[in-house]
């Protein structure tokens, strides 16, 4: 039957198209009788029709299984419900006693830490003095935590403030006595050096020099407040003193860079993994037709091949990530903000600019402004001008690294670094003093940033692609100036020619245009041409050539000890031409609004980083006595004069044998 059923419903016409059942035939539908209303005639026919079709309810046995089901997941439920009760009970009671839980946890690992400290301490005394130094330091560090954050207000207040109110009122008589103290000190123990040593007058006067210089070319010089200044050239001689003239810095300095060495060497596990531990044939000579015999081959590993992309930048990738860790864990920022804190003090600058200068130390020169990122675009010049200088003043900690892995001695690269950070801020203050404005309650405070990573892994993926970024720096700069060094050198030995000087280079200028400045740092004459030309190559290249170089000559003896260690501590910084356009790059992004400025303080800075370096390398030349530190300590040199008298046995290993840090082997 075609056709077509229509039932109104809630008003609404739907349609119903017609279905032959073969059950029912259309004359069983025409049988039917008329009914009156059409409407009702047709909705009797098609609920017949519907009655007809075959049930789409399933059969019972099929609502069996549902129930069965419903069953099952009521009992999973159940479960669940209980499951998810227990779990709640338990977050409850956590979050209730999470205090006492956090406590007994803590006080359960310090009991188990201290048990095993006390067992090897008993176990092998000497071999656990470095484990028990490091415990002692570390809870010194957490007590003070603890007193600082329960009673810090109240001592403040009732001791520290009433004591510092004293203090101020004395101290305003009294420093002009403790200044000339001073003064009068160092002053008789620079002349009776000098008696003793005279060539050390020479370094002496280049000290002088160099301030009367930056002193006479100072932006404002009857402006310039001599507090910052002689505060930070009295900490560089302090910490020169310190390092090169008493056997306990020495010798703290000397472990500190010994274990620093001996840490990046663990970078050797990652870089023999990516690149290979196969044997490679090598060739001491120039040319392979020169190999005439087997003694002039050598058997290396793959990756020792290519010493300084395969060992020595894979230093700064292992060395930024341990850096991005410890600022995660917040120990980084702790030290930064005591040694600002102890400039701030001592020199009276701001809280931004002490801060930038103390993390000089130990990041680089575009890292440590994001330390005081909020602050560079209300700086003032003066500000930013110190920002600038600690940068080209200083080198990472990253890249100190590398020129360790270049066999330059780590102690005074250690040295270095750390007395940079005052004398380049004491430079800063003298080339371009405060003119601008009086510092606030805001410009006191030092502060520092939270890591924004999540987790510690997180921390160290994060310092290893910042690190892969500036590997790929260095490899570009060092390719692209050491080419254009080699075009320069050919375009003026071609030059030189001409009027019969054939072998005219870059390095030739320099050895004599910077002989004099070498010179008065304390160079003795016979190796200042040397030192002349690395001082050239640092400042119109980079460091890394510079240190490059360096190392070479150290490993042949070209130069004496004395002047090894002057150069060391000359080439010790980022000044170079090439250093202005990445500061600015780093630097114009944080503060926008301050770029024309820091263009206009770029070539300033840099020449008084250069500086910095330089009075450095003047105090290293004024205090450093080859005697002092080449002799041993007593003991030691009895150990071995017995030794070579075979009268005694043979010296221990022990490099530190003798001496305070003989436990520490």
């Amino acid at each position: 039957m075609e056709g077509k059923f229509q039932r109104r419903t809630s008003g609404k016409d739907v349609s119903v198209h017609s279905y032959q059942n073969p059950a029912l035939s259309t004359d069983d539908i025409a049988m039917e009788p008329t009914k009156k209303d059409p409407e009702s005639g047709i909705n009797e026919n098609v609920d017949r029709l519907n009655s007809s079709l075959p049930s789409s309810d399933p059969p019972s046995y099929h609502e069996e299984d549902i129930d069965e089901q419903e069953e099952d997941e009521e009992d999973q439920n159940r479960c669940m419900k209980g499951v998810s009760m227990v779990s709640d009970g338990i977050s409850k009671f956590v979050t209730e006693h999470k205090v006492i839980i956090r406590r007994t946890v803590y006080t359960i690992l310090c009991l188990g830490y201290l048990a095993f400290v006390i067992a090897a301490c008993v176990i092998n005394f000497c071999r656990a003095f470095a484990l028990l130094i490091i415990t002692l330091v570390v809870l010194v560090f957490v007590v003070y935590g603890l007193i600082r954050d329960r009673w810090g207000k109240t001592i403040y207040k009732s001791c520290l403030k009433p004591a510092a109110g004293c203090f101020v009122k004395v101290w305003k008589y009294a420093k002009w006595i403790i200044y000339l103290g001073i003064l009068v000190g160092i002053g008789l123990f620079l002349g009776l050096e000098t008696g003793k040593q005279p060539d050390q007058l020479i370094s002496l006067v280049g000290y002088f020099g160099i301030i009367l210089c930056l002193f006479v070319f100072s932006k404002s010089p009857g402006k310039v407040k001599w507090r910052p200044v002689l505060w930070g050239l009295s900490l560089q001689f302090l910490l020169g003193l310190f390092v090169l003239r008493t056997s306990v810095g020495y010798d703290v300095f000397k472990f500190l860079g010994d274990k620093f060495q001996g840490f990046l060497a663990f970078t050797d596990d990652g870089t023999s993994f990516v690149f290979g531990t196969s044997l490679v044939v090598t060739s001491n000579t120039a040319n392979l037709s020169e190999v005439t015999s087997f003694a002039d081959l050598g058997v290396t590993e793959a990756y020792l091949v290519h010493n300084f992309v395969f060992q020595v930048l894979p230093i700064i990738i292992f060395f930024s990530t341990v850096m991005s860790m410890l600022y995660y864990v917040g120990l980084m920022q702790i030290v930064i903000i005591k040694i600002a804190w102890i400039m701030q003090f001592t020199l009276g600058t701001s809280g931004p600019e002490s801060m930038s200068a103390a993390g000089n130390i130990f990041v680089g020169q575009t890292e440590a402004p994001l330390l005081v990122r909020p602050f560079l675009s209300t700086m003032t010049k003066s500000e930013l001008h110190a920002v600038m200088t600690g940068g080209f003043g200083t080198v990472a900690g990253s890249v100190l690294g590398a020129f360790i892995s270049f066999g330059i001695n780590p102690s005074h690269l250690l040295a270095c670094s750390v007395m940079a950070a005052p004398t380049a801020l004491a430079m800063s203050k003298l080339v371009y003093p405060e003119i601008e404005r009086k510092r606030t309650k805001k410009d006191e405070r030092l502060q520092a940033e939270a890591a924004q990573e999540r987790n510690i892994l997180e921390a160290a993926a994060s310092g290893a692609c910042v690190a892969v970024t500036l590997v790929a720096n260095i490899v570009g700069n060092v390719i692209a100036f050491i080419a254009l060094l080699g075009f320069l050198n050919a375009v003026l030995s071609w030059l030189g020619g001409m009027v019969d000087i054939p072998n005219l280079t870059f390095e030739t200028i320099c050895s004599y245009v910077f002989m004099p400045l070498a010179y008065v740092m304390g160079v003795p004459w016979e190796d200042c041409p040397v030192v002349a030309e690395l001082l050239g190559k640092k400042i119109f290249i980079n460091e890394f050539v510079a240190y490059l170089d360096l190392a070479d000559i150290v490993a042949a003896k070209k130069i004496s000890a004395r002047s090894e260690a002057i150069a060391t501590y000359a080439l010790c910084g980022f000044a170079n031409f090439s250093s202005i356009g990445i500061q600015l790059g780093g630097l114009g992004p944080m503060a926008p609004n301050r770029k024309g400025d820091l263009a206009e303080l770029a070539l300033r800075a840099m020449i008084t980083g250069v500086l910095v370096s330089i009075m450095n390398a003047c105090m290293a030349g004024l205090l450093y006595q080859e005697a002092a530190i080449a002799v041993l300590p007593t003991a030691a040199v009895n150990t071995t004069m017995g030794y070579l008298n075979m009268t005694t046995p043979a010296p221990p290993a022990c490099a530190y044998a003798g001496t305070l840090l003989d436990c520490m082997c």
